[in-house]
């Protein structure tokens, strides 16, 4: 399993599909437990600035593509508002916004495409056919 923080979530970064993400809010706590843990691919200086900030780190932007596969999870620090077109926030604008509850952190973990018939199973399969269901979403 690879952990990847990324400033914003786009369906290019996955090597596959069919595949179901599922996305949570996750606290600063947990954000930060993974920042030296995972790929750094956050382009956005000021979105660097603030996790370093948050988490007392000195990460660096690092514009780099990703392709995630099933397993893996994806910690995405991201506004949650749309700026204008061209617009580029400042470090301090990026802080302003986190400190104002605009910015969201959340973790995605992909599964394989079977987490829908999993949903559907969780109350008429029996165990061992929500198990292997179960198995074969984490592995895809």
């Amino acid at each position: 399993m690879t952990i990847y923080l990324v400033n914003a979530f786009s369906p290019s970064m996955l090597s596959q599909l069919p595949v179901s993400v599922e996305f949570s809010s996750v606290d600063v706590k947990e954000f930060c437990d993974v920042v030296t843990k995972g790929v750094n691919a956050i382009g956005h200086k000021g979105t660097a600035d603030l996790v370093s900030i948050l988490c007392g780190t000195t990460l660096q932007v690092n514009r780099i593509s990703i392709k995630a596969i099933i397993g893996d999870e994806i910690y995405v620090i991201s506004l949650n508002f749309r700026l204008e077109e061209g617009r580029v926030l400042s470090t301090e604008e990026v802080q302003r916004a986190y400190n104002e509850g605009k910015v969201m952190l959340l973790k995605a973990t992909l599964y394989g495409a079977v987490l829908g018939d999993l949903a559907k199973c969780e109350n008429t399969c029996d165990e061992k056919t929500y198990d292997s269901l179960a198995n074969k979403a984490k592995r895809g």
